[in-house]
């Protein structure tokens, strides 16, 4: 974006100096169409390629100071050198320059800010898979995959305190909302972990399996699924229903209410808002299915897989 401006002449604010840039993320560049770009098939962090490769380097470095030669832009041209024998696995690079990462004040802000990095890491798939197939399914929210951290901090702020705000924009309330933003994080995740170079085509259940079993957004939704879970069935133990009978309102296993009665009166941790919304639901004799709705069937009792698979993880390191 800079580029722009150092190129404007200096009588319209800018340096009137030719500018070169080299890309990792062709589908970004494309977007912010610099003036003259070199686009490179390698890693994060190895903008010249792989170490050890002065040879591959250097081209690079020629190739892309060549394009100051070009007049009218943009211009993006594809390195098609050299790339190196480099073994991904093997391969760790961390990023040279650190930001510091500002020190979460809550138990949701944290949350939010694993959240986010996650997404961070996914975003490259996610945009290559964008650029590759010309569309995205993230958008049932009312907003696209640039709010993606967003709707991962409306989650976040739900899971950990019942949060019922609603960020400007969204033509939904809240916890109705909930079930677009689970759509819209669910696909951003999908369409990135399929368009992730060199893995084999994953089965449905695979892409189920890896989201609820193995990333931080997938424990988020069973969070938020506990919330509301709770709120309905202290509405209807409010409305006099028994055990049994809320189980079967709820679509719950048999002995779920009874199970988690007791906890649920001695700290619920729902929002009075949350409470109010759910019983107005009931009120008006509405299917409440919200409560379901945010894990697939296959995976709705399976989070005590993950909860061993990272109890066991903690305790081997």
């Amino acid at each position: 974006m800079l580029s722009q401006y150092i190129e404007r002449p200096e009588a319209d604010g800018g340096a009137g100096i030719a500018t070169v840039q080299i890309s990792l993320v062709r589908a970004v560049t494309e977007a912010t169409k610099p003036s003259r770009a070199l686009w490179v098939p390698f890693q994060f962090g190895r903008p010249l390629g792989p170490p050890n490769h002065p040879e591959i380097q250097l081209d690079i470095l020629r190739r892309t100071l060549a394009l100051a030669g070009e007049t009218a832009g943009p211009v993006l041209v594809d390195y098609d050198g050299d790339e190196g024998e480099e073994i991904v696995e093997d391969a760790a690079w961390s990023c040279p320059v650190t930001f510091p990462t500002p020190e979460p004040d809550s138990e949701s802000a944290a949350l939010t800010l694993q959240l986010q990095q996650e997404a961070q890491l996914l975003r490259p798939w996610f945009d290559e898979g964008l650029r590759a197939r010309g569309r995205t399914t993230v958008g049932t929210s009312g907003k696209g995959p640039d709010s993606i951290d967003e709707m991962l901090g409306v989650l976040a702020r739900f899971a950990a305190d019942a949060d019922m705000a609603v960020p400007d924009g969204y033509a939904h309330p809240m916890p109705q909302l909930l079930r677009f933003i689970t759509d819209d994080v669910r696909d951003f995740y999908n369409e990135a972990a399929v368009s992730k170079p060199g893995t084999a085509s994953p089965t449905p259940l695979d892409l189920l399996e890896w989201f609820f079993l193995e990333t931080v957004a997938g424990e988020v939704f069973y969070q938020v699924r506990e919330r509301l879970r709770a709120s309905d069935i202290l509405v209807l133990m409010a409305k006099g229903l028994d055990d049994d009978v809320i189980d079967q309102r709820l679509s719950l296993p048999s002995g779920t209410t009874d199970d988690m009665a007791d906890d649920l009166l001695r700290s619920p941790g729902i929002s009075r808002q949350l409470l109010k919304s759910s019983a107005l639901v009931f009120q008006a004799d509405q299917p409440n299915r919200l409560s379901w709705t945010i894990i697939p069937v296959v995976l709705r009792d399976r989070r005590g897989e993950r909860v061993a698979a990272v109890s066991g993880a903690t305790k081997t390191a």
